[in-house]
């Protein structure tokens, strides 16, 4: 768009464009940030091979995710059974007088808990950060999202995701 008053030398800065409908924009596409523009193909297909890298890592983090917590959780009943079986599995062996007596735990747990929601915390912000990728509609981006996620799960799930999935933006 010109004004009428071009000055050699004196180029209008590229925009960031704001597609509302799917597309597949090469130049002047941005992704959440208005730093990561796209000028050529080849900035295009650098983002795509991030988008990918980036949507596979959050797959990876969710089986990491669902591996630690078994662990945990294998962890945990092995204990548990453990200190039935010391006190010959009397009533006095109860879950509640075992939280009562043995503190030592706590600390250990806590520290679980602050990862399980440091992990937590990582996967939603990564999920949300890959709607917004998404919904810039552009189909070189979506199909990269697509792509990693199928990648991802098929690499590093073999078996090991749960059906239930709670938070998942993409």
């Amino acid at each position: 768009m010109t004004s009428g008053h071009d000055m050699p030398g004196h180029e209008m800065p590229s925009m960031c464009a704001m597609n509302m409908l799917f597309n597949w924009q090469i130049k002047d596409t941005c992704i959440v940030f208005e730093w990561w523009h796209i000028y050529t193909a080849a900035d295009m297909l650098l983002s795509c091979v991030i988008v990918f890298s980036i949507t596979a890592g959050y797959e990876y983090l969710r089986v990491w995710s669902n591996s630690l917590d078994d662990q945990w959780s294998q962890a945990d009943k092995r204990k548990l059974s453990g200190q039935i079986m010391h006190t010959g599995g009397e009533e006095s062996g109860t879950i509640d007088s075992f939280i009562r007596k043995d503190n030592s735990n706590s600390r250990w747990s806590n520290k679980q808990e602050a990862l399980k929601s440091l992990i937590y915390g990582a996967l939603v912000g990564i999920s949300f950060w890959l709607m917004l990728v998404f919904m810039t509609y552009n189909g070189f981006l979506m199909i990269s999202t697509v792509l990693g996620a199928g990648f991802g799960h098929f690499i590093f799930g073999q078996g090991k995701l749960k059906a239930s999935r709670d938070i998942q933006c993409h």
